[in-house]
């Protein structure tokens, strides 16, 4: 699915991460999630260190069971894993024409605003909203100024990274190198440094780490949640939140889908700074994307595709 919407950073990259957990015996393959606290409306999943996208799935699947019997769904998940892309969890309840919030928390790689350490995860917020005739509102954007999955890619490639996306090993100098930023620095919260109002994306990541580990009782949080290696000899136990809304419930006519199409085609109209580049809102670039993909196959990196291989 990442693949497809053109995010290879959290595509079949991360099969090969995956499989060397499950060899390390870090994941559970034969896990079944279990609900350890149930209502109407909210419940938390103990994922009993199964694979992310499972946990996620019996997570999201839950939510929106909640969200049609009540009008909102709140679940928060923990003893799990990695799970992808989060957009892939809100997609689930779009396709039920639910607004879906995904969100999780991740090992530490983001550096916080006057620190030296890492001490939060990419943290991602995903939300979905539902629009008329197939068009929607798509947003899935990590809390740091880009996901790590990036700066991977870059290293591979060989490629050196915009200024702004990480920091060396002092914290608080901006560096170009990817692989300064894997070995011994970080990333940048959303907004990057200081001066440029990275602690608002400092205080998003918060926000989720909060939702995801807190809420849902992760016995580590923040900068205390082990690495996402293979050698790290004990489970992640990453947490999630999903969050599900019937907007009929609240607009009872349906005006809600109609509404949001007419928002959504009027911020399409504005009047392009750049005359050969239209104004698009999220979710535009993955679509044709994905009609892209549809045509002529997914692509994927030559270093990706070996790594395939070899598994």
């Amino acid at each position: 699915a990442a693949d497809c919407r053109g995010i290879p950073s959290h595509g079949v990259n991360r099969a090969e991460m995956y499989c060397g957990e499950l060899k390390a015996g870090l994941i559970d393959p034969m896990a079944n999630p279990k609900i350890s606290a149930d209502s109407p409306s909210a419940a938390n999943v103990d994922g009993c260190n199964g694979l992310g996208a499972v946990v996620a799935e019996f997570g999201m699947k839950l939510c929106i069971q909640k969200a049609q019997s009540t009008g909102v769904g709140f679940v928060v998940c923990h003893n799990s894993n990695h799970f992808g892309i989060a957009g892939y969890w809100s997609e689930l309840a779009l396709k039920e024409n639910l607004i879906g919030f995904a969100f999780t928390n991740t090992s530490p790689f983001m550096v916080p605003t006057r620190a030296c350490q890492r001490a939060g995860g990419t943290n991602p917020i995903a939300c979905y909203c539902p629009g008329e005739n197939g068009d929607s509102f798509q947003l899935d954007m990590a809390t740091t100024t880009v996901p790590v999955g990036k700066i991977e890619v870059c290293h591979r490639k060989g490629q050196q990274i915009p200024h702004g996306w990480g920091v060396d090993k002092t914290g608080v100098r901006s560096t170009t190198s990817p692989e300064k930023v894997l070995v011994g620095g970080g990333l940048t919260p959303l907004g990057g440094l200081e001066e440029t109002a990275g602690y608002k994306g400092y205080g998003l990541n918060m926000m989720v780490e909060i939702l995801c580990a807190v809420l849902s009782g992760c016995h580590k949080v923040g900068p205390d949640v082990p690495p996402w290696r293979v050698d790290r000899g004990t489970p992640v136990d990453y947490g999630h939140c999903f969050i599900c809304i019937d907007p009929t419930k609240l607009l009872p006519t349906g005006d809600f889908q109609k509404a949001l199409s007419g928002y959504l085609s009027t911020m399409r109209q504005l009047p392009p700074g750049d005359a050969e580049r239209s104004v698009l809102v999220p979710g535009d670039p993955e679509r044709a994307e994905v009609g892209d993909a549809s045509k002529h196959g997914v692509r994927l990196n030559l270093q990706v595709s070996l790594g395939l291989r070899a598994l």
